[in-house]
């Protein structure tokens, strides 16, 4: 969403000339300009419903630490009640199906504790261990209770880790090592531990094990990456492999977003693109970029969500005018968005974020507002030039420039389109940048918070592994890109647009091989899927080998995902779609669920 300078010399092309042409046809010739209706109607606003759990899940814990608030807002994303303790007896652990500890060292594991903890696991009881432990006399006795053959008696530091094959759904065997410093136990493992992660060095240390113990089964997370939403991934990972049967809610969305788009495009020529087309930079944009770009969208049934900037003049003050230049390219972009079945939503009279005076960019070069007035004026320009050429449009999402968006913006926003009920900035936090990080849901303010997780189009293994616990997750694919992408090295530019096309396209076919019933939407319509998302209740209950879900503020659908050792022979009350080895994404048709399996529990 940065708009990138670059060395501009003015020229039309017939290819140009073409494009300028058509647009004016489309825009004159009465083709239609109109946004196709929603697939899945937004919900009007109403009180929040109470996300029940019916899941006792334990947590020990010896202090706060970023650890354990990751679990816990996993936990909560997945309907799993829990609570928190520094003490464990036999009567802390009534009706408690699964612990996961949370510090390295815990004081009430020592002595009885342990003892105590073990006969429960032997029972039938799944224990989890969420960091890599500390070495001291707890770890030493139950380190064969854990599956440690030898070792386990000091760290060793790694910079580079390995999937094993099945464990994300998603990227086989995926192998990380971007910018990864991290430390585990040196040790090896008995015959029987079921192995999940390793470092992916010669060392090929296990870093994430199961191992069954009587009735009951533990997991070993032997690394410290749990702590911050991009880990969260790990959370759901340790859990799948710690449980045999595993249920709660997604959104189910997968949505591609377009920054500055459509928005005026640099005149000129651009050095790598001369060099390898040969060609202006506008007329590289609409012969090969947009053309490769409506090819996938085509394959692989994406509906991009196209966010509007009208003019990159650095304006502050009203009257807020449009430029003089002419704009029949971008109204050709806006058109070819909608006809492909994609949305265009709002990002800015100008690049400038809704901040007023005072804020800090931390280091950007954007200026900041004077007052609510003046941003109220050029929302309303912004808005006033879209339905120029979009008359029946009613812009119901906003992606904030750069990801910067103030409280006053975002209420100036609101008051301003009223319209406008679905906000995009970011989910994951950037560090040392105060941009704006949301979770998927409903906010006070009767907006919508649909976050961008990931972007750009060739995508490192970090990208691939946040990507794939998302999906895990909140079963959500939520990725932007930008047009300048090709034209700035420090994104990949150098690479050539016919590379970094592939890797995207390369990308995406894994995606929709490994989550068939992904259902790829604009931001509106992911929107409506969160409110159903946000809003549900899960209240689960075994009855012999069956398990009944009661879905609470359910409406006309709800998604949910089950992961399972084994595939129910009966479903009732919801449709099933495969997505992956031991996995079903269910489309909860009723308010009540059933699965049935032929054996037990």
């Amino acid at each position: 969403m940065r708009q990138q300078r670059h060395a501009i010399l003015y020229i039309t092309t017939p290819l140009l000339c073409l494009a300028l042409g058509f647009a004016l046809i489309v825009s004159q010739s009465g083709l239609p300009l109109e946004a196709r209706p929603l697939r899945l109607e937004t919900l009007s606003v109403s009180a929040q419903a109470e996300q029940t759990g019916g899941f006792d899940v334990l947590l020990l814990s010896q202090e706060p630490s970023p650890l354990l608030d990751t679990v816990c807002e996993t936990l909560n994303e997945m309907r799993l009640g829990y609570r928190i303790s520094d003490q464990l007896d036999a009567n802390t652990l009534l009706n408690v199906r699964t612990v996961l500890v949370c510090s390295p060292a815990l004081s009430a594991l020592e002595g009885e504790g342990a003892v105590t903890l073990f006969n429960w696991v032997n029972n039938g009881g799944r224990l989890a261990l969420m960091c890599v432990p500390s070495v001291d006399s707890w770890l030493r006795i139950v380190s064969h209770k854990l599956g440690i053959m030898d070792g386990g008696h000091d760290y060793r530091e790694y910079t580079a880790l390995r999937m094993v094959s099945g464990t994300l759904n998603l990227f086989d065997g995926l192998t990380m090592d971007e910018e990864l410093s991290d430390f585990a136990l040196s040790l090896r493992l008995e015959g029987d531990c079921r192995v999940l992660m390793t470092t992916a060095d010669e060392a090929d240390t296990p870093l994430l094990w199961t191992r069954e113990v009587g009735q009951g089964r533990v997991a070993v997370c032997n690394h410290t990456l749990i702590g911050g939403k991009d880990s969260r991934g790990h959370v759901i990972i340790t859990l799948r492999a710690l449980e045999d049967k595993l249920i709660f809610p997604i959104v189910n969305a997968g949505m591609v977003f377009i920054d500055d788009f459509p928005a005026p495009q640099p005149e000129g020529f651009d050095e790598l693109i001369q060099q390898q087309y040969g060609m202006s930079i506008q007329s590289f944009f609409r012969n090969h970029w947009w053309p490769d770009m409506k090819a996938l969208s085509r394959r692989f049934s994406l509906r991009y969500t196209g966010v509007l900037v009208e003019t990159y003049n650095r304006q502050m003050e009203p009257p807020f005018q449009p430029d003089t230049e002419d704009h029949a390219l971008l109204r050709y972009y806006a058109s070819e968005l909608l006809q492909s079945g994609g949305e265009v939503g709002l990002h800015g009279y100008n690049h400038q974020p809704l901040c007023l005076d005072g804020w800090q960019y931390a280091g950007e070069d954007y200026t900041t507002w004077s007052s609510e007035a003046n941003m109220s004026k050029a929302v309303k320009e912004l808005v006033r030039y879209g339905r120029s050429f979009l008359p029946e449009a009613a812009f119901t999402s906003y992606v904030p420039p750069s990801n910067y968006l103030s409280a006053e913006g975002q209420r100036v926003l609101l008051r301003t389109v009223p319209e406008l009920s679905v906000i995009s900035g970011l989910y994951l936090p950037e560090n040392g940048v105060n941009a704006l990080v949301q979770e998927f849901g409903e906010e006070a303010d009767g907006s919508i918070s649909v976050p961008r997780i990931t972007s750009g189009f060739s995508i490192d293994s970090y990208i691939r592994l946040v990507t794939s616990g998302e999906l895990m997750l909140h079963g959500v694919y939520s990725h932007f890109i930008h047009p300048d992408d090709v034209l700035d090295v420090e994104r990949g530019a150098e690479l050539g647009w016919e590379r970094m096309r592939d890797d995207f396209t390369d990308s995406l076919e894994e995606i929709t091989s490994a989550y068939p019933a992904l259902r790829w939407c604009t931001a509106s319509e992911a929107a409506a899927a969160v409110q159903r998302y946000d809003r549900l209740g899960v209240e689960r209950r075994w009855t012999g080998s069956a398990l009944e879900l009661n879905l609470s503020s359910f409406y006309d659908e709800a998604w949910l995902c089950l992961y399972t050792d084994e595939i129910p022979s009966r479903v009732t009350g919801a449709e099933s779609f495969p997505a992956g080895e031991g996995c079903l994404w269910l489309r909860a048709t009723q308010n009540t669920v059933r699965l049935e399996w032929e054996g037990g529990t």
